[in-house]
């Protein structure tokens, strides 16, 4: 018999449970948390109970379907969806489709269930599409691949999933013989058509009570409550139960500013709760969704002191080892990621090989398997792939995945592969990519436990899960509307779920009807003594969110913004005592320190090293931009080397025009030299420096614009020497390399203790036969080099230490006097920098303005001047300098060690 109940109010309900009995009847429930209290009152009263006194509505097809059909397997969406793909693959000229497609199908046959496994379903809805044309062109070729797919999964692979299950159970005309016990049916707004089309059923042989919501409001839920509204139809009896008195409760509606202001106003109240002496487990805390919550909401109650019923859990995917293998695997498969080779790579013993941001440098950008051959350690580790041709067994995946586990924790693995076996038959075959992606679902669903929750905490839940008497002080988080609005992937317009319902009797899930919001209402509703309602204008990454239609509804001021009340963590952070960590006390002064310095309010400590640095005229030039910049590459030895990617880098571009200009300067030069024998050149010096790309076509056009680059030099360089004859190139790429003692300032070439080797290369020095030379360094272009008469200023010291060290005679085979200092801009061949004009003509022209600075007596005044800034410079670098204090703050914008940096104008 069937029998409906019509209930006001959820404190109703206890009447009809004193009547229960849990012996004879099922008490069917939707959610877990709720079978689990119904259960420990059920202890509580009897002493005992069965499996069955009380069921998830889920608990319950799965049995009847069992029972029905014992050859069809339940099987995970994620395995379900494995299986989609490669059915959408192997039938991709049928479908028109192929399984990137995957998701969308998947979603049509989770909404439209009830119609594809319905003996008329298909047929009713060709009907429906030929007075519908509009409705048919959106979306009818993808209800026919949806179905198409599902009967493929049903009939050929025979699986289904949870979801489906009801409405497959609509194929069975003998539903009644297979279930004995009555049935109590508190389902609330989660029930289907479809569902109570099955109760119906089954109230033939057994009594079914179904407690239908009732509220004052129902009409406006019309849709949803529509299967209530047949079962009632149907029904030999509905019993009214007397009127509940309500009782009066004190309502707040509160607007914060954002998700952690709502957490720590609510962490706030229920320690203001406790402290007024309310009992733990009548406090809920409930949000639509409070997995997004949990996080942050477990810290505040954690450092509170507070105890919570939920359960701290964590991914099995946030565990290194499962990182690392998932890594491992797909990089071994050809899915070549920057991060998986990373990850992969620097857990093996060769990753000692190779320093971070080399590895950085060559592997950021990854396109195909050939880019690992950009370093042979890397390439020697994973250049042998896994075979994934043909179709693979489960077994054969399990056991060439778990060659590649190299953890001792073994715990997660068994979890994680229990679950693949428990889906997967040993018959099913599938592709190495689908095995893989399947893996991945698994390990991105299954959580582990890490501390069980209290069951005499307070109840932190999910909406859908919150009925309880117990809960009295209730406090409701995250009211938006994206938060109870359900997301349709389906191209089913409202109007369409409407006129299926009105013309065919098919009443899909429709995500305009919210039974997030039907909960919330009820809820609100239930007996309690004070409900706080909260709405969060921003989530917890700063998106703006909307007020739920609900709480706008509610009676209060919602435009003022609510200051959240202090926590424990407010306390710690303004209290004048900072004793109250243990870990603080020992370091305390030394923090403070650091704070301090990070401030600016104190000196940063100076570096003592057992060795004083490399020294370089760039090094220089850095440490006069700022020290911290000189500190990181030559005390911490930081890197910034450039990413190799589709667009080809300065340094690359330079290194090449530099090597070929040194090629084509080698003395006797010759200017009859051809494209084709430029082009050896450059093929030479790519081998030489090893020079990587991306991608070999890159390669092409950079070849050929510096093939023309050359071309014009020579030409330029033909015209030069044509104009100052006894021009010749003395020394190209000239290096260098001697040793300062700072104390004695004594110069020599051979290594002693505590002294600075100082180091670097000369681009060209030009000479004649008097003796006289030119320094010339190759710029690719004019920006940033400045007049000679600048350079002090601007720190520009690069060509200034060339004439230093040629004129102290620290150059093997090259001597002379230096009469010219030029950057060469090989982009239009002009030099820029100082010359003597009085021996202008020699190897270079003379002035078109008179420069009163380009005599001898000047070159003496820079040669004194640069001494005494080298000099300096090294002294404070041997002091150990490091202070992050930029001669311009400009420089910070573009320093490669902004985030590193603890400069105070920065904190």
């Amino acid at each position: 018999m069937l029998q409906i109940i019509p209930i006001e109010s959820r404190s109703q309900i206890t009447e009809i449970f004193a009547k229960y009995n849990p012996r004879e009847q099922s008490w069917l429930v939707s959610d877990l948390r709720t079978k689990f209290e119904l259960q420990q009152k059920i202890l509580g009263r009897e002493g005992q109970y069965i499996d069955e006194s009380v069921l998830r509505a889920s608990d319950l097809w799965k049995i009847l379907l069992k029972r029905l059909d014992p050859g069809l397997r339940l099987v995970s969406d994620p395995f379900a969806r494995s299986l989609l793909r490669t059915i959408m693959d192997e039938h991709a000229e049928v479908l028109g489709v192929n399984s990137s497609a995957e998701d969308t199908v998947f979603s049509y046959i989770d909404q439209m269930a009830a119609i594809i496994f319905h003996p008329e379903g298909t047929s009713r809805l060709e009907e429906w599409f030929a007075s519908h044309p509009e409705s048919m062109n959106r979306w009818k070729e993808w209800y026919l691949r949806a179905r198409f797919c599902a009967l493929k999964l049903l009939q050929d692979h025979r699986i289904i999933t949870a979801d489906w299950i009801t409405a497959y159970l609509q194929n069975f005309n003998e539903l009644e013989r297979v279930w004995n016990i009555p049935l109590i049916v508190d389902l609330s707004g989660e029930i289907s058509r479809v569902e109570a089309e099955i109760l119906r059923v089954l109230s033939r042989s057994v009594d079914v009570i179904v407690l239908e919501p009732n509220p004052s409001w129902k009409s406006d839920f019309h849709f949803l409550l529509k299967p209530y509204e047949d079962l009632r139809a149907q029904s030999q009896k509905i019993e009214t139960l007397p009127a509940v008195a309500k009782k009066e409760k004190r309502v707040e509606v509160l607007r914060f500013s954002g998700m952690l202001a709502e957490i720590k106003h609510s962490v706030g109240q229920v320690r203001e709760w406790l402290n007024a002496g309310i009992a733990a487990e009548s406090i809920a805390v409930i949000a639509p969704d409070i997995e997004i919550y949990w996080p942050v909401l477990q810290a505040y109650l954690e450092e509170e002191g507070i105890p919570a019923q939920k359960d701290i859990t964590h991914k099995a995917q946030s565990l290194p080892s499962v990182t690392r293998w998932l890594a491992l695997l797909r990089s071994k498969s050809g899915r070549l990621s920057s991060s998986d080779l990373e990850i992969s790579f620097f857990d093996k013993e060769e990753s000692q090989q190779l320093r971070y941001e080399e590895f950085r440098s060559l592997f950021k950008s990854l396109y195909v398997n050939e880019d690992l051959a950009r370093n042979d350690i890397v390439y020697k580790v994973f250049h042998e792939q896994l075979d994934l041709t043909g179709l693979l067994g489960r077994d054969e995946f399990v056991a060439k995945a778990l060659l590649y586990w190299n953890s001792s924790e073994t715990d997660i693995v068994q979890v994680v592969l229990r679950e693949l076996l428990q889906n997967a038959t040993s018959s099913t075959k599938l592709i190495w990519k689908e095995w893989l992606s399947y893996l991945e679902s698994i390990v991105a669903a299954k959580e582990y436990t890490l501390e069980k929750g209290n069951p005499r905490g307070v109840m932190v839940t999910k909406l859908m899960s919150a009925h309880s008497e117990k809960a009295q002080y209730r406090i409701f988080i995250g009211l938006t509307d994206e938060s109870l609005r359900g997301r349709n992937k389906t191209q089913l317009s409202g109007q369409d779920y409407f006129e299926l319902a009105k013309d065919i009797g098919f009443y899909l899930d429709n995500p305009d009807q919210s039974d997030l919001e039907f909960e919330l209402r009820l809820l609100a509703e239930a007996e309690s003594v004070q409900d706080i309602y909260c709405f969060g204008a921003t989530d917890l990454s700063g998106s703006l969110c909307s007020p739920a239609t609900f709480w706008m509804s509610l009676k209060g001021d919602h435009e003022k913004l609510t200051l959240p009340k202090e926590t424990r963590w407010d306390e710690l952070q303004h209290s004048e005592e900072r004793g109250g960590r243990p870990w603080i006390v020992s370091r305390k002064e030394n923090i403070q320190k650091r704070i301090a310095q990070d401030l600016g309010k104190l000196e940063p400590e100076l570096i003592s090293s057992s060795e004083l640095p490399r020294i370089s005229a760039s090094a220089v030039e850095s440490f006069l931009e700022c020290p911290f910049m000189f500190a990181a590459q030559r005390y911490f030895k930081l890197k910034d080397l450039p990413d190799v990617d589709l667009d080809v880098d300065h340094r690359t571009r330079g290194q090449l025009a530099h090597a070929l200009f040194e090629k084509l300067t080698v003395e006797p030069m010759r200017f009859d030299r051809k494209a084709e024998e430029l082009e050896y050149i450059l093929e030479a010096v790519r081998i030489e420096k090893k020079l990587l790309f991306a991608d070999e076509r890159l390669w092409v056009p950079l070849k050929k614009k510096h093939i023309q680059l050359g071309l014009r030099f020579l030409d330029f360089e033909k015209r030069w020497r044509e104009e100052f004859k006894k021009t010749r190139t003395l020394a190209r790429e000239k290096r260098f390399e001697f040793y300062f003692d700072p104390k004695t300032e004594e110069i020599s070439r051979e290594p002693k203790d505590n002294c600075f080797r100082i180091s670097g290369q000369i681009d060209r020095i030009d000479g004649d036969d008097s003796n006289h030379l030119v320094v010339v360094d190759y710029k690719s272009s004019a920006g940033g080099i400045s007049a000679h008469g600048s350079w002090f200023k601007n720190r520009e010291l690069q060509l200034l230490f060339y004439m230093w060290v040629i004129e102290k005679g620290l150059l093997e085979d090259i001597g002379g006097e230096v009469i010219g200092l030029f950057y060469y801009v090989f982009r239009n061949f002009e030099r820029k920098g100082f010359k003597i004009e009085d021996l202008a003509g020699m190897l270079y022209p003379a002035s078109k303005r008179k420069d009163k600075n380009a005599t001898f007596e000047a070159k003496e005044r820079y040669m004194t001047e640069f001494s005494t800034v080298l000099m300096s410079t090294l002294d404070r670098i041997k002091k150990g300098e490091c202070q992050a204090e930029p001669a311009e703050y400009k420089t910070c914008v573009n320093c490669e060690w902004r985030r590193q940096c603890r400069a105070p104008h920065l904190n």
